[in-house]
C-alpha cells in the first residue's frame, strides 16, 4: 500500500504526481535560499502539469521507466518546441533524482532517455548599420506620440517608458547585456564620465516577494564591467545624474521595471515603427554580429556578452566562410598552365 497518505513519506508505490508535488516545494525552498534562480523554478510546475503528469501522474514510482519519460518528453518536443521539450526533461530528471535520494527508485530514468538535438540551426538575425541609425529616429518619434492618451490627456510618467526605449535600446547595443540586467543597473555603477558601467545584477519576478534585483547575471554568471562606446556615454551619463541610487531604467514611481512588461512595451514600439520582427535579443545579437565583423576571435565576443565561447559562437556569430586561406590553393585545380605535362602513352 502507498506511503503517500503520510505527511512526506514516500516509497516505490507512491503515486508519481505525489512525488513532484513534494520535489517541488523543495525547489522552492532552495529559490529562496539563493541556492537555485527562481525563474527556472517557476518554469518547472507547468512542465510537469502540461506535459509528464497527464501520462506519469497517476503511475506509481516503481513504474515510472525510461519509456514512459521518453514518450511524454518526445511528446513535448513535437507538439511545442525543444525548448519546452528540455524544460520537461529537466523537471524530470530532477523529479527522479529527488525520488532516488528518498529510496522510491532506483535510478533516474531520464539519464537513460536519449539526448535530443535542436535541429537546424535558426540563423543570427541582426541590425544592419543603417537600420540601426533607422529605428533609433522612428523610436524618437514614437516615443513622444505617447505622451497623451487618446482623449489628448498627457500621461505624465506613465508615457516615460516610450521615451525610455530608445535608451534602453542604446545600452543594449554598447554592452551586449540581457534586458533583465539592464534594468538593474542603478546610477552609481555608471562611472564617472559614462567611460564603463557595471553589470552585477538582473531583474527577476519571484512568487511570493514581487520584482527582485537578483544578485549576478542571469544563469548566475560572473559580474561584468564594460567599457562602452562613445556615442552611448552621453546617455549612460544623463540616466546616471537623473536616477542617482535609483535603476537607470524605473517605473513611474522609481521602482524596478518588470523585464516581461518592457518586452511588451517594446515589441509594441517595433511593430509600430515597421520593425516588427525585431526583439530586445536582437540588439544582443547584433553586438555579437559587429565585434564578429570586426574580425575579433570568438573568445572576445563570448567575453563581451558573458557567455561561453560555444554558445557564442553557436548563438551570435553569422555563418561565415571558413576555407578562406585555402582558396588560392583550390583556384589552381583545373588552370591548364599550372598543370604538368601528360605523359606519353605507348
Amino acid at each position: 500500500m502507498s506511503t503517500e497518505t503520510r505527511q512526506g513519506d514516500i516509497d516505490r508505490d507512491t503515486r508519481f504526481a505525489y512525488l513532484a508535488e513534494l520535489w517541488l516545494e523543495e525547489m522552492d525552498q532552495e529559490a529562496a535560499l539563493g541556492n537555485l534562480s527562481p525563474t527556472t523554478v517557476r518554469l518547472y510546475p507547468s512542465a510537469l502539469k502540461n506535459w509528464a503528469l497527464p501520462s506519469l501522474g497517476r503511475l506509481q514510482c516503481r513504474e515510472v521507466v525510461v519509456t514512459r519519460c521518453a514518450k511524454a518528453v518526445k511528446n513535448a518536443r513535437m507538439k511545442a518546441s525543444y525548448d519546452t521539450a528540455k524544460t520537461v526533461k529537466a523537471a524530470l530528471s530532477g523529479a527522479c533524482d529527488y525520488a532516488v535520494r528518498h529510496g522510491a527508485m532506483g535510478t533516474n530514468p531520464i539519464r537513460s532517455v536519449g539526448r535530443m538535438t535542436r535541429g537546424k540551426q535558426k540563423a543570427v538575425v541582426a541590425l544592419t548599420g543603417a537600420q540601426r541609425i533607422d529605428l533609433l529616429t522612428k523610436l524618437r518619434a514614437y516615443g513622444l506620440t505617447r505622451q497623451i492618451d487618446s482623449n489628448g490627456r498627457s500621461l505624465g510618467p506613465r508615457g516615460q517608458i516610450w521615451l525610455d526605449i530608445p535608451d534602453l535600446m542604446e545600452a543594449m547595443l554598447s554592452t551586449g547585456v540581457r534586458i533583465g540586467e539592464a534594468l538593474a543597473i542603478p546610477g552609481p555603477d555608471v562611472e564617472t564620465g559614462a567611460a564603463a558601467v557595471a553589470v552585477t545584477h538582473h531583474v527577476i519576478r519571484v512568487t511570493g516577494q514581487g520584482l527582485v534585483r537578483r544578485p549576478l547575471r542571469k544563469g548566475n554568471e560572473d559580474q561584468l564591467t564594460l567599457g562602452v562606446p562613445e556615442w552611448s556615454r552621453p546617455m549612460w551619463q544623463r540616466r546616471a545624474d537623473v536616477a542617482g541610487d535609483r535603476p537607470l531604467f524605473a517605473s513611474s514611481t522609481g521602482e524596478l521595471l518588470d523585464p516581461s512588461n518592457v518586452i511588451n512595451r517594446i515589441s509594441e514600439a517595433m511593430t509600430a515603427v515597421g520593425y516588427e520582427w525585431v526583439t530586445s535579443h536582437v540588439f544582443r545579437k547584433t553586438v555579437g554580429t559587429v565585434l564578429d565583423e570586426a574580425g575579433l576571435p570568438t573568445t572576445a565576443i563570448a567575453d563581451q556578452l558573458g557567455n561561453t565561447r560555444a554558445v557564442a559562437e553557436r548563438h551570435y556569430r553569422k555563418r561565415r566562410v571558413t576555407n578562406r586561406e585555402n582558396v588560392a590553393a583550390l583556384e589552381a585545380m583545373l588552370d591548364p598552365t599550372e598543370a604538368p605535362p601528360v605523359p606519353e602513352t605507348h
